[in-house]
């Protein structure tokens, strides 16, 4: 299983053939800095990004294991491949050529997702355009050594009459089924206001609907209030709690702005829940203090913490002024309500491009956690991709993070982390035990003691210091 935290050896980044930084300084926000590592795009490497093979309309999403940055470069005819970039520097690796049953996978934005589930596993999931409900969607496990792909389930993901286009798909817990149950979604980028999901038991190789046994739910409520359809490019987006089930979820749409809903397709918030910055066109009054997207526009939200802090990043926009295709960055509450929402930074500062991606919409944003640094200060990677304008990876920070400093996993070799049920033991007595979600967030403590309870199921970073020394494990508790 793949370790979630990133080693003590992710450091500054250092220049590459292509990668280079934005050139921007970012103020400190609420106890946080951030710091561009590298970027590949139109504005500040334009000659070397038109160069690479994701300069392309065709490569749509990526997604980090942590290690390597993947991005998805659809072939019609030809050789369909995962572009790699090295994490930590940018530097270009050798892509990777998918085959399917030992030929090479090739068609219309056949991997038009890329991304990992909860334990590691990288997938790919085609574009489907699915205007009579009488087809199936499809996920396939990648081999990151050879590029073979494994068609996940023994039995396909049946639409079951629900209509509507499917361009992305988000997945949560573990595919093969082996750790924890595992459920995939998928927002209608047309026909209707629906929301496609499917779920796999823990133990399980065959799919069933994750709506009640049917794969489609019709969700109540968008913002802005008055649409009926999602449109190009629609995003779903997990919230992560530890589990493979179907939870609460994101959507984000080219006719809508991001909103919260719960799995019984009710909406429960949306961005026009913040203190959006708006100017009111008869006195020209301009109030708010948190960026709006920049119209209807481009498709992504994502998640992430650093330390103590909540955090929620959203697309600002599509292409119709300079400074676009970039991340807005916002502090939230320790319920990620929309309401609490605080303006840190918007990235690039400067923007990727006002480049059109001709109507993909989609914008990828990933959060990776890196360990505390010996000071137990706490780091998150920010990594953003918007097709066909650029890549680029950011360092959000506590004050003072020296990544010099960081701990390296298991550095404490007779200090064990073993689970007995819900049960989270160490095998010495720790000065503290440290308890993290897949999110990043901690959901347990305990102090002078050898023992935790974990609040739920799940899969959980567990840190546990020992003799003033650090031990970091990744558990699974059922």
């Amino acid at each position: 299983m793949k370790k979630l935290l990133l080693s003590a050896s992710l450091l500054l980044a250092a220049s590459t053939a292509f990668a280079v930084t934005d050139g921007q300084t970012y103020e400190a926000k609420k106890g946080l800095t951030i710091t561009n590592l590298w970027t590949i795009d139109r504005t500040h490497n334009a000659a070397d990004y038109e160069k690479l093979a994701i300069a392309n309309k065709n490569a749509r999403t990526a997604a980090t294991d942590g290690k390597v940055v993947y991005v998805g470069l659809s072939m019609a005819e030809g050789q369909t491949t995962l572009e790699r970039f090295d994490l930590e520097t940018g530097a270009l690796m050798e892509p990777l050529a998918l085959k399917l049953n030992g030929e090479a996978y090739v068609g219309t934005l056949c991997a038009n997702q890329v991304g990992l589930d909860d334990y590691g596993h990288l997938y790919i999931a085609p574009y489907n355009a699915n205007s009579a409900g009488d087809g199936a969607f499809q996920v396939y496990l990648v081999n990151t050594e050879t590029g073979d792909l494994t068609l996940v389930g023994t039995n396909t993901m049946d639409f079951l009459g629900g209509i509507g286009r499917i361009d992305y798909c988000d997945v949560k817990g573990d595919l093969t089924g082996v750790e924890s149950s595992c459920t995939v979604i998928a927002a209608a980028s047309t026909n209707d206001i629906v929301v496609f999901g499917w779920t796999m038991p823990q133990g399980s190789t065959e799919w069933e609907g994750a709506f009640t046994g049917m794969p489609y739910q019709q969700v109540t409520g968008t913002y802005p209030a008055d649409q009926t359809i999602f449109n190009y490019g629609s995003v779903a987006k997990h919230v992560k709690d530890g589990t493979g089930d179907l939870g609460m979820f994101y959507i984000d749409g080219f006719t809508t702005f991001p909103a919260l809903y719960g799995s019984d397709g009710a909406m429960v918030g949306n961005l026009g829940e913040a203190d959006l910055i708006v100017t009111d066109k008869e006195t020209g009054i301009t109030t708010g203090t948190v960026p709006a997207p920049n119209g209807a526009g481009t498709n992504g939200i994502a998640e992430l913490s650093c330390g103590a802090q909540n955090i929620i990043g959203y697309s600002e926009g599509q292409y119709p002024a300079a400074g676009n295709a970039q991340v807005i960055i916002t502090a939230v509450d320790g319920d990620y309500t929309f309401s609490s929402m605080e303006h840190l930074w918007t990235v690039p500062a400067d923007g990727f491009s006002t480049t059109s991606d001709g109507g993909t919409r989609v914008h990828c944003i990933q959060g990776v956690q890196l360990p505390e640094d010996a000071a137990g200060k706490s780091a998150t990677l920010l990594v953003t991709f918007k097709c066909f304008n650029g890549l680029a990876v950011y360092r959000i920070a506590e004050e003072g993070y020296n990544p010099q400093g960081g701990v390296a996993e298991n550095v404490v070799a007779n200090a064990q982390i073993t689970v007995n049920g819900d049960v989270i033991a160490v095998s010495e007595v720790a000065e503290a035990i440290e308890v993290y979600n897949i999110a990043g967030q901690k959901v347990a403590q305990a102090n002078n003691a050898t023992e935790v309870v974990a609040p739920a199921a799940g899969v959980y970073v567990v840190k546990a210091t020992v003799a003033g020394e650090q031990t970091v494990a990744k558990v699974v508790v059922r």
